[in-house]
């Protein structure tokens, strides 16, 4: 029997370089767990494997560590690799095979947790292609995905590719520790976004 995604309730700071973000805006998602992202050096999109097409339900261990492994055997391929967090859809509670929703467990709330993010991405799946996503690279940051800061932005983007047939999902894109490097001062700056202010990037186990 396939069980219903656990949900998380993320306080979820958007932070960057960008004019409109400089007060740090928040919010608080429902989301349900990691999406790994990937791609070759010279790649123009990120890839996401996914083990469902509808919802797009990325493919990702359970088992706690099971993120930082994975996301390890792709840089030790000569790929680049970073985590999302994936948004909770109301089809989450139906299991891939479509059974009737009461054939699933209801799904469990977690605890909350407080994130840093440099905005939401969107996850799209061209019209007859099965398991496997792709996110856009940022035009500025090669080792970022093309991330909005605005989520009406993504919905627009997101109403226009369904409309061609596309599958869509939203993720948010956390500051993680690799983002992170020693500075002139001794302190550790966000190599994106240096003259910023993040928290300490949480761990990876939270999304497993």
């Amino acid at each position: 029997m396939d069980s219903a995604p656990r949900l998380i309730e993320a306080f979820a700071r958007l932070v960057s370089g960008g004019a409109q973000t400089q007060g740090g805006r928040c919010y608080r998602p429902m989301v349900t767990g990691a999406a790994i992202l990937w791609k070759t050096p010279q790649s123009e999109r990120w890839i996401v494997d996914l083990d469902g097409d509808r919802p797009l339900r990325p493919r990702t261990p359970a088992h706690p560590g099971g993120v930082a492994s994975v996301i390890r055997s792709f840089e030790d391929r000569g790929l680049t690799a970073r985590v999302g967090v994936v948004l909770a859809d109301p089809l989450d509670g139906l299991p891939a095979a479509g059974l009737r929703p009461n054939a699933v467990d209801p799904p469990a709330c977690g605890s909350r947790v407080r994130v840093d993010i440099y905005g939401w991405v969107l996850m799209y799946q061209p019209p007859n292609l099965r398991g496997r996503a792709f996110v856009d690279v940022d035009d500025r940051f090669p080792d970022l995905p093309g991330v909005f800061e605005l989520p009406l932005e993504l919905l627009d983007r997101a109403a226009f590719l369904e409309t061609r047939g596309f599958g869509t999902r939203p993720l948010l894109i956390p500051a993680v520790a690799s983002d992170f490097e020693p500075g002139s001062d001794g302190r550790r700056h966000n190599r994106f976004f240096p003259t910023a202010s993040f928290r300490r990037p949480l761990g990876l186990d939270w999304l497993t």
